[in-house]
């Protein structure tokens, strides 16, 4: 990015006006989904704008405060449970056999022509932290880390070889997001963005998972107890995955009952070429042949020898529907949940938010 080179400090409150403009007018006064609160002002909230704006954040939260704008605590910690299921599809799959005690990669097999799926889907359960700031009166910044108690991906592949295969792996995952939102009148709208990078043993990289979730709906004051509202919504979210994936899996943990469970994976391979006709069988001898001696080093020693995997992964259908509700208790505490629902994702997610300030010279205030 070129730098702006500014000849004097009026041409910066420019640009600062025309963002407080849009502040006021499309953000108004919203809480951590970005809603509008603002109803009557109770006596503690008449109190609070007859003071200066005590917090360092948001930029131009004085100049909100000072238009009675009532802003949210600027700073948050949130708690959030997941539980959900994600349909994937893997694609350009190669395979390679090796040993734990070769420091040397394996060959890799290229299966993409004779590799078939049947059904593949990772199910998960996580909790993560989040720490967020607005900014801006309009503008959201956080940061994420959080862990994978446990994920079940289930595999199964039906060509060469039928193998059913399931999983259990956890990790640790860190991201960040961003979130511009604002209301008109009792409806809000926020439009957020976030990518993850998920780690786990068995991967060579870590995977990346961007979002991007778009909601919007109405918020229901209660009139004796100006701080707390309840919200509703709904929305739409598109998920997408970094392609390529890579990773190895150890033949005890894919085969607990070896050598009995390698001798039916070479006959089901068998089975498979055997099937095939005179033509296909000249074209994948190579890969059959491959395949068998694969499988021949796994057995001649199982616990030092792991089956290493590289494919493409995608979603067929990447947007999802969204529906959710929050229950503000005060400005301080919100409890949320949130379920995605249609599209190849399902998920339900749970919330306890916490809201506070760091008191002092708010920032860009003149």
């Amino acid at each position: 990015m070129k730098a702006l080179h500014l000849h004097s400090a009026h041409c910066l409150r420019v640009p600062l006006k025309i963002l407080f403009l849009f502040a006021i007018v499309f953000g108004q006064a919203y809480d951590s989904l970005g809603q509008q609160v603002q109803g009557p002002l109770s006596e503690k909230d008449s109190i609070f704008f007859s003071q200066p704006y005590p917090y360092i954040l948001p930029i131009m939260g004085e100049k909100a405060h000072g238009a009675k704008v009532k802003l949210p605590f600027p700073m948050g910690i949130m708690i959030n449970n997941l539980v959900g299921t994600q349909a994937l599809s893997l694609s350009e799959m190669a395979l390679g056999f090796g040993r734990f005690s070769n420091p040397n990669p394996p060959n890799m097999i290229d299966l993409s022509e004779v590799v078939e799926f049947e059904d593949i889907s990772a199910q998960t359960s996580t909790h993560n932290l989040r720490l967020d700031a607005w900014i801006l009166p309009f503008l959201n910044v956080y940061g994420i880390v959080g862990q994978t108690k446990k994920a079940d991906i289930n595999v199964n592949l039906v060509k060469p070889i039928p193998l059913d295969v399931t999983t259990q792996v956890s990790g640790t995952y860190v991201g960040y997001g961003l979130m511009t939102a604002g209301a008109i009148g009792r409806i809000f709208v926020s439009l957020d963005m976030n990518q993850s990078y998920n780690y786990n043993p068995r991967l060579d990289d870590p995977a990346k998972i961007t979002i991007f979730g778009l909601r919007t709906g109405p918020v229901f004051r209660f009139p004796k107890k100006p701080e707390m509202n309840v919200t509703i919504w709904g929305g739409a979210m598109y998920s997408s995955f970094n392609g390529e994936t890579s990773g190895n899996i150890p033949t005890l943990e894919l085969a607990p009952n070896a050598p009995a469970k390698i001798d039916e994976l070479k006959g089901n391979l068998d089975t498979w070429y055997e099937g095939l006709s005179p033509a296909d069988r000249l074209k994948y001898a190579i890969i059959y042949n491959r395949l068998g001696e694969g499988l021949d080093n796994l057995g001649e020693s199982i616990e030092d020898s792991y089956i290493q995997y590289s494919f493409n992964k995608s979603i067929d259908n990447p947007w999802n529907m969204l529906i959710g509700a929050q229950w503000q208790i005060n400005y301080r505490w919100q409890i949320r949940t949130e379920a995605q629902i249609l599209g190849d994702r399902t998920a339900g997610l749970f919330s306890l938010n916490y809201r506070f300030g760091i008191k002092g010279k708010n920032w860009f205030s003149k």
